[in-house]
């Protein structure tokens, strides 16, 4: 089953900077290790402090909690602004 982690911050204009850093850093170790785990990160277009982070996983069956990665990215967003952790699975059938 395909599903997703949406992780987003609302970053102060001071620690934005600081956190794309993290996140280059955070993707670039990422795909060392698995090269074939999708994660894209994104900003808002109207609040350039405002991030979110995608994180697509295909296993048996959704982790409610989210991954270990998920959760421990989560965790170091934190350290930059308020997050909103989500887990999101696909509807059987419905994709194009």
């Amino acid at each position: 089953m395909k599903w997703m982690e949406v992780i987003t911050v609302r970053a102060t204009a001071s620690n934005c900077t600081k956190l794309e850093a993290k996140l280059h850093g955070a993707v670039a170790e990422i795909q060392k290790e698995d090269a074939t785990r999708s994660i894209k990160i994104l900003h808002r277009v109207s609040i350039e402090s405002d991030l979110c982070v995608h994180l697509q996983h295909d296993s048996a069956k959704p982790d409610p909690a989210g991954s270990r990665l998920g959760l421990r990215l989560a965790a170091e967003m934190k350290l930059f602004g308020l997050v909103h952790h989500s887990i999101w699975a696909e509807i059987p059938g419905c994709h194009v």
